[in-house]
């Protein structure tokens, strides 16, 4: 009885290393699969199914073709995620695209797995149909938070590649959305341009276009110069004379540290009062404009607005 025992382990174990060496050679094999991309085609959902079913011939060992047909008769589904740019769209069907498969081979053979090795693709071509979705573009604005060094600042606006974005989604959600913020651009004793990529603030029950933006900030460092400037005036009508009180101000103005061009002296700066300005202000007080072709990153004047007095010539 103990030897009959000992013969059904012996041949129990004889089937299991049997059957580990077969699973482990190496087959031919056709896989059926649907296949699933995510794409960002303008007007549409970002997601489809392709209309035909494909099969892939390949080379994969018996534990791996097991594990691809664990669905039964289902075929194996694959998500790939494609440019917009390789769909063309089909003239006579509506909302109908389709893909080269060349532009799928790669990217199915990793969807695959190492261990599957495609020799064939039944198709030359595959054909989706993306559902329509209404959207809107609107601007991308920075959301910044930035402390610098000291004698460094920010030079202009922030710079967003692209700056304005599609938002899609039901149309009353979208009447709701004016705009997209990027997520805080946040640094801390900043003393050189700064740029990169940033992700877009999510809206809830809408879907963007893009999770993310390119920005630039440019930096450089300053100087604060002040200078007391006369206030002029131009484009006073015949007959008329504004006075401007007081006639001098200060200008206190942020300039680049090596300025091109050399120093900046109060001959390559003027402060004007245009009469247009007076005419269409609610009061008799108006901020002069700087007028100057040096690059001024900031300024500002102490007292901020001058007194005008308009006397009739006679």
């Amino acid at each position: 009885m103990r030897d009959f025992r000992l013969f059904l382990v012996s041949i129990l174990i004889a089937c299991l290393v049997w059957v580990m060496h077969t699973f482990a050679l190496e087959y031919s094999a056709t896989i059926p699969c649907t296949v699933r991309v995510t794409t960002s085609l303008t007007g549409y959902a970002p997601n489809a199914t392709a209309a035909e079913t494909v099969l892939l011939r390949g080379k994969a060992t018996g534990f791996n073709i097991l594990g691809l047909r664990k669905t039964g008769r289902k075929p194996v589904e694959l998500d790939i995620t494609v440019e917009p740019r390789h769909f063309k769209e089909v003239p006579d069907a509506e909302d109908t695209f389709t893909l080269p498969i060349t532009e799928l081979r790669e990217r199915l053979g990793e969807q695959m797995g190492d261990h599957f090795s495609i020799d064939f693709i039944d198709a030359e071509q595959l054909t989706f149909t993306f559902e329509p979705q209404s959207f809107v573009k609107v601007p991308v604005v920075a959301s910044v938070d930035l402390d610098f060094r000291p004698q460094y600042m920010q030079v202009g606006e922030v710079v967003l590649k692209p700056d304005s974005v599609l938002v899609y989604g039901a149309v009353k959600e979208l009447q709701r959305i004016t705009q997209v913020r990027t997520q805080p651009i946040s640094f801390r004793n900043v003393d050189k341009t700064l740029q990169g990529y940033i992700g877009l603030e999510p809206v809830s029950g809408l879907r963007l276009e893009l999770d993310r933006v390119w920005y630039e900030v440019e930096v450089d460092r300053y100087v604060e110069t002040a200078m007391t400037l006369p206030v002029t005036v131009k484009g006073t009508p015949s007959g008329r004379t504004l006075i401007v009180l007081p006639s001098q101000v200060q200008l206190i103005f942020r300039a680049p540290f090596r300025p091109r061009g050399g120093r900046i002296v109060a001959e390559d700066l003027s402060l004007v009062v245009d009469y247009a300005d007076f005419a269409g202000a609610e009061s008799t007080k108006v901020i002069p404009r700087l007028v100057t072709d040096r690059d001024i990153y900031a300024w500002r004047l102490k007292p901020e607005m001058v007194e005008c007095i308009q006397v009739e010539r006679r």
